[in-house]
């Protein structure tokens, strides 16, 4: 007979348990601070370094379905912080820009990630911040499961 682990070393407890404590208080930090959703912040992050994008890269970019992410910029597009565009090429194709009012809210979101990242790496050095970040990186795509 096989002896359970306890739940405190299953590491995908363990990760989900943080990603779900982590993105609820980024969550209600950013909503508190900026007004901003995690999501919003994300298309507004992404179309900071990729402006004028298409609808399916933002929604590549952002980790996100292109339902969802047609969803979530139709309602910025509603609070004016995007708009969209019709591309160069496939006027079917539909681009997605930042506002001014979106770039204003990208500036706020951003300095609010920072300190929300130093509020994270509180208490560690910088050698286990390096740990942390290179285990990160290697995430699951080193993973395969059968």
């Amino acid at each position: 007979m096989a002896i359970a682990r306890p739940v405190d070393r299953r590491l995908f407890f363990l990760f989900d348990r943080a990603h779900t404590q982590i993105a609820k208080s980024a969550d209600n930090y950013l909503s508190a601070r900026s007004g901003a959703s995690t999501a919003q912040s994300a298309v507004l992050i992404y179309l900071g370094y990729n402006d004028n994008c298409s609808l399916s890269e933002l929604a590549k970019g952002t980790g996100r379905k292109n339902a969802a992410i047609t969803g979530l910029v139709s309602r910025m597009e509603g609070e004016e912080l995007v708009k969209r565009g019709n591309q160069f090429m496939d006027r079917r194709s539909k681009t997605v820009s930042l506002t001014g009012k979106g770039w204003a809210l990208r500036d706020d979101v951003m300095n609010d990630f920072r300190d929300f990242n130093d509020k994270l790496i509180k208490g560690f050095n910088d050698s286990e911040v390096e740990t942390i970040l290179k285990f990160l990186s290697l995430g699951p795509k080193n993973v395969t499961f059968s």
